[in-house]
């Protein structure tokens, strides 16, 4: 008989983040729950077949009721006549007695609440959580809940040097899988697709064959394996093929679904007796916040906080803002709307990782303080030039993480004109000029410009390797790499390349 220890697993998110958990349990069609937590959060994810059909949460802002006082269905007064509405199941019950919502509209109201607390832990930058398949949710309790469609948007928001840390490496492998889910795909992410149809596809295939950037080969495949459209195999798992093996033929008994504990509200009170105060939410709105984050010269004001804020208040002014703005949420905005809101979340994050520990915060407030001290002095001219060139440059690089290049490039090389001396300017306007080989030598020259200006920059420097391997330069390309690991000998990503060109 199977015992109890082998089948629950744990383990934390720094190790297996909560999206590439989903990702497991749906590739490996798992039945149990998943209990998540970080401090006094508690959550609880329920699959059936791989798939999420239910979720159960402590936090007050998960809670049906709640919900529908947001959504302004029902006031306080109207509560009043629920003295069970603390308990989802029951309360929706009473809902449809009542006849205040219908079946469907309930069903609606459950599936977005689930996809609400899914939203909130990938937000998590730290927790714990066990799987359980001894925990099954009940039949008739399923919800269809989009979480491919969840993971998929997660998965394109990171940034690249969040991307590098969750691959072994550039050599990792994966192939197309045989789920088919219905997901509105990008230009870039159906190529990537297609080249996973006849063998095994790497993100070192795409770098080199199809001259796709780094970030972006990356960022498409880790996206199209967190939504179940790759298959990966060889690497660190959660769930070892032996777990999965005994979990599924372990013989279970059928339990409950967890039970959120019934309280009562005093009247006039909403909140649940014994929780922590809701902290308050920033008051900003969706186009205040993007204009927000498009004109921030410095990642402070992309957080909307003081330069000496503690890491406390850092940290949640980044939570209340990745809640609120997440892309999940905006899944239904156009297209320009929805790239604006994609490239102010990288840009949030990018902050968050900055910020969030002693040593990146204090180079980027010394780096920071060069760099607008020189601003100041300068003069109100210089200064309106300097904004200007980084609005220039914020757009094109969006453009050209999108993939759209021609479009990229005047903001780009705006950007340059603005501000000649910023070497990230030079690099990336050669990077977009690098896609037509017409224009390759004005590519080389605005890359080997950002060199002169940070030798020591490794990213520049594999930039100009990517680019010399690109024409078939690979003595030029390798030179630049033995320069680069001379610098840095741990460099992974360039000792790969280098490896790569001497086979």
């Amino acid at each position: 008989m199977t015992s109890q220890s082998e089948l629950e697993i744990n383990g934390n998110f720094h190790t297996h983040p909560f999206a590439e958990l989903l990702a497991e349990i749906a590739q490996s069609r798992l039945d149990g729950s998943l209990r998540v937590s970080v401090e006094d959060k508690k959550c609880v994810v329920y699959f059936k077949d791989g798939r999420v059909v239910f979720a159960v949460s402590n936090a007050r802002s998960s809670r049906l009721f709640d919900i529908l006082l947001r959504q302004g269905r029902l006031s306080k007064e109207d509560l009043a006549k629920f003295p069970n509405f603390a308990n989802d199941l029951e309360f929706s019950e009473s809902l449809l007695e009542k006849q205040v919502v219908t079946k469907e509209e309930r069903d609606q109201l459950f599936t977005a609440q689930i996809e609400e607390m899914l939203i909130d832990i990938l937000s998590w930058p730290t927790g714990v959580w066990t799987f359980s398949s001894l925990a099954r949710i009940r039949s008739g309790l399923e919800f269809q809940v989009g979480t491919a469609r969840l993971l998929l948007d997660y998965g394109r928001c990171l940034t690249g040097d969040m991307l590098l840390v969750r691959f072994r490496g550039l050599g990792e492998r994966f192939a197309r899988s045989e789920r088919n889910e219905n997901l509105l795909l990008t230009e870039g992410e159906t190529f990537v697709l297609s080249r996973a149809v006849n063998a095994a596809l790497t993100p070192s295939d795409l770098i080199k064959f199809a001259t796709m950037p780094q970030e972006t080969a990356l960022r498409s495949i880790y996206a199209l394996w967190l939504c179940g459209l790759l298959v990966r195999n060889d690497w660190q798992a959660a769930f070892s093929a032996a777990a999965i093996s005994a979990i599924k033929d372990a013989k279970l008994e059928i339990k409950k679904h967890a039970q959120l504990p019934k309280v009562s509200i005093p009247a006039g009170e909403t909140r649940e007796p014994g929780a922590r105060p809701q902290e308050p939410e920033i008051a900003i709105t969706l186009d205040e916040y993007l204009e927000r984050v498009e004109n921030a010269k410095t990642h402070y004001e992309i957080l909307g906080i003081n330069q000496k804020a503690d890491f406390a208040e850092m940290k949640r002014a980044y939570f209340a803002l990745a809640k609120m703005f997440h892309p999940d949420r905006y899944h239904s905005e156009g297209g320009e709307t929805r790239r604006r809101i994609q490239s102010a979340f990288t840009e949030l994050a990018q902050a968050h990782e900055t910020l969030k520990n002693d040593d990146s915060r204090e180079a980027y407030d010394y780096k920071m303080r060069g760099e607008l001290g020189d601003s100041d002095n300068a003069g109100d001219a210089v200064s309106t030039q300097f904004e200007q060139a980084a609005e220039q440059f914020k757009n094109g690089y969006s453009l050209l993480l999108d993939e759209e290049t021609e479009a990229a490039l005047p903001f780009l090389a705006r950007a340059v004109h603005f501000d000649p001396k910023n070497a990230r300017y030079h690099a990336y306007y050669g990077k977009a000029l690098a896609t037509d080989a017409k224009k390759r030598h004005k590519a080389e020259s605005e890359m080997q410009a950002a060199l002169k200006i940070e030798p020591n920059n490794a990213t520049f420097r594999i930039l100009l390797a990517e680019f010399y391997i690109k024409f078939n330069l690979p003595k030029r390309a390798e030179g630049e790499l033995t320069r680069l690991l001379a610098i840095a000998p741990n460099n992974r990503e360039a000792q790969n390349m280098l490896d790569g060109l001497k086979r």
